[in-house]
């Protein structure tokens, strides 16, 4: 996995220097003044990046850091067969422990949509805090209800892939670096098991 680096600055108000009439005394204190040297060494790293440069640089001018999302894999090797979902299997909330919890959503999702995940299933997802969101998949050929990923900052899926992303990062590509809630987590749906395997990067 390939990682890019941002670095956005906070300090974005700038002050108009002052002017020194000539001949005044305070033109001798300036030129007297020492600068500070910059001092290059390692700045920020984690388990993926170093970044080096000037030290001196007070924290209070990096505001955060953001990395490039860039996966080995994508949806497109998860394909699946879109399946007609003209008529479909009643909603079995006694499958799942926590469907009944979750019933009105469940019932809502699963008689508004037709399959949005894999091929044949209805992903159903809804805010539990913040940042928190929970979710349930149903199988429409069966009316089962079976477990999926929570997520922090949502999740990112295709009804004809069995790849889902949670906490997807922007529309550009790019993550929160300094939150441990931000990175995006790839999972892939196992048809056989109906479990969800969570997939490592090569890093």
């Amino acid at each position: 996995m390939t990682f890019s680096i941002l670095i956005f600055s906070c300090n974005t108000n700038y002050k108009k220097a002052k002017q020194i009439p000539p001949n005044s005394d305070s033109l001798t204190n300036i030129s007297s003044q020492k600068k500070t040297k910059p001092v290059i060494d390692d700045i920020y790293e984690n388990e993926n990046v170093k970044i080096y440069g000037d030290t001196t640089i007070t924290n209070e001018k990096i505001s955060y850091t953001l990395l490039k999302f860039e996966p080995y894999i994508s949806f497109e090797d998860f394909k699946v067969s879109i399946t007609d979902n003209s008529s479909k299997a009643n909603l079995n909330l006694s499958s799942n422990n926590n469907a009944s919890n979750f019933r009105s959503r469940l019932r809502d999702a699963y008689k508004a949509d037709t399959s949005n995940f894999a091929g044949h299933y209805t992903f159903v997802y809804w805010g539990c805090g913040s940042p928190c969101q929970s979710s349930l998949i149903i199988d429409r050929q069966t009316g089962k209800i079976y477990d999926s990923p929570g997520a922090s900052l949502g999740f990112d899926f295709r009804t004809d892939s069995r790849m889902l992303i949670t906490n997807p990062p922007d529309k550009n590509g790019y993550y929160r670096d300094d939150c441990f809630y931000c990175k995006p987590i790839i999972y892939v749906f196992d048809e056989k098991t109906k479990t969800f395997s969570e997939i490592k990067s090569k890093n």
